[in-house]
């Protein structure tokens, strides 16, 4: 698999609603078919996969309660990108935890949740250049 994808997973404990948030909110692509258990995005670099909770927990054995209730990262292109994604995800009813602010060593990012609670960061960064295919790189990786 390309280094440079983020996968990341969700235990949702309500696909449905999640699906409706991410596709009809945010205007995000399924990047496979989804079902009733799962539903999987790709957003620049970054893989979202959302499997029922009760799945995750068994898999993972962390409690299905406590398995929406983390922090992701969505890399982007470009600061346009960043507001893009963050004027959606408020407009389709996200929680903001922090306004889009320059961080410390280049990083452009702003946080939201999501209906099921989870905390996700829009990242832009100068340290994550377009690789020859027009697809991000992360930082430490060969180019």
């Amino acid at each position: 698999m390309d280094p440079r994808i983020n996968m990341i997973m969700v235990g949702a404990s309500d696909i449905a609603a999640l699906r409706q948030f991410y596709e009809q909110g945010l205007g995000w692509t399924p990047w496979m078919p989804a079902s009733e258990g799962s539903a999987a995005y790709k957003i620049g670099t970054s893989i979202l996969i959302f499997v029922n909770a009760a799945y995750l927990a068994k898999e993972s054995g962390i409690p299905a309660v406590a398995t929406p209730k983390s922090l992701f990262a969505i890399f982007v292109a470009s600061k346009e990108e960043v507001h893009t994604a963050f004027d959606r995800a408020v407009a389709a009813g996200a929680t903001v935890t922090s306004a889009i602010r320059d961080r410390d060593q280049g990083l452009y990012s702003g946080y939201f949740g999501d209906p099921e609670g989870n905390s996700w960061e829009i990242v832009w960064s100068p340290h994550m250049p377009l690789g020859p295919d027009g697809a991000l790189t992360l930082p430490g990786q060969a180019q």
